[in-house]
């Protein structure tokens, strides 16, 4: 592949800015121009690269599959396809996340995802948009475990595809892109857009004030107490800053697949103080008292 010098100078700038877990990767290639241009940046940097596309099985499916391919095609290297099955529910985003990092999360391996700074900045605002907390503000993380890494975080969107498109990448925009039922969608075309009217770098504004959350986060983590056994004793949860106890109930929400929402705390607090018996939290898990602990079963 024949690389101009504003191709190689690209590569050279999102590469110092590119955290690698390792020098054996796979790249999870959607077909768009994001995960393209990791997949080149990564092989620029010297790694072995493995390409893995997923299949979700949506009307859009075929079209980047098809594009994915052609990619591969392009950057050589070892190619698979994993099929999964979407389920139903309220978020078919949310749905086809999770049906996603399923798929990904059994492949052996640091497996890495194409999430930019400008992917961080929308999840910024559509969890505050939310009411979320302090854990919502850190915006999206380096690491999922157990083995899905984001390094471009620190790239922005218009500088993967212009490094897709000098790079002579057959990439194509997902149609889901064009779906303004989605919010995350509404929040890409509208809301930047116009927050950006206020502040011409407003992605990068939002990133740092993510990082900085994330910093105050992390050390509110580390004073947290972990959850022991299956429940939370009432009295320690009493002793503690409402901060901490609210992550300390948070841990306990994790440990059963549930994630934190100020409604659910709120309705474990009424359990923890006596008063309410039981609550119930989602998809038939209830919080309650047993003995000096608060459980969830």
């Amino acid at each position: 592949m024949a690389r101009t010098r504003r191709l190689r100078q690209l590569l050279d700038d999102a590469g110092a800015r590119t955290k690698l877990p390792s020098d054996h990767v796979v790249v999870a290639l959607s077909g768009g121009a994001d995960s393209a241009a990791l997949a080149l940046i990564v092989s620029h940097l010297g790694a072995d690269v493995g390409l893995v596309h997923v299949n979700h099985g949506l009307a859009g499916s075929p079209l980047m599959g098809e594009a994915a391919r052609d990619i591969a095609s392009v950057l050589g290297g070892p190619f698979e396809v994993l099929s999964v099955q979407v389920g139903t529910g309220p978020s078919p985003e949310g749905q086809a996340r999770d049906a996603r990092y399923g798929a990904l999360t059994s492949i052996d391996g640091p497996v890495l995802t194409a999430h930019t700074r400008d992917d961080n900045a929308e999840t910024l605002m559509i969890n505050l948009l939310r009411g979320t907390g302090s854990t919502g503000l850190r915006g999206i993380p380096e690491f999922r475990a157990p083995n899905v890494h984001r390094p471009i975080l620190d790239v922005s969107r218009s500088e993967t595809r212009e490094i897709a498109t000098l790079g002579g990448l057959p990439f194509r925009d997902d149609p889901m892109n064009d779906d303004l039922s989605l919010t995350r969608n509404r929040v890409r075309r509208s809301l930047i857009p116009l927050m950006t009217e206020f502040n011409p770098r407003v992605v990068e504004s939002l990133a740092r004030a993510a990082a900085a959350t994330d910093a105050d986060a992390a050390l509110l983590d580390a004073s947290t107490p972990a959850v022991a056994g299956d429940g939370v004793p009432i009295g320690v949860l009493k002793t503690l800053p409402r901060p901490l106890a609210d992550r300390l109930l948070g841990r306990l929400l994790a440990a059963y697949g549930v994630g934190q929402t100020a409604d659910r705390l709120e309705r474990m607090w009424l359990v923890a103080e006596d008063s309410s018996d039981r609550q119930d939290l989602a998809d038939g898990l209830v919080v309650r008292r047993r003995g000096a602990l608060l459980i969830v079963e």
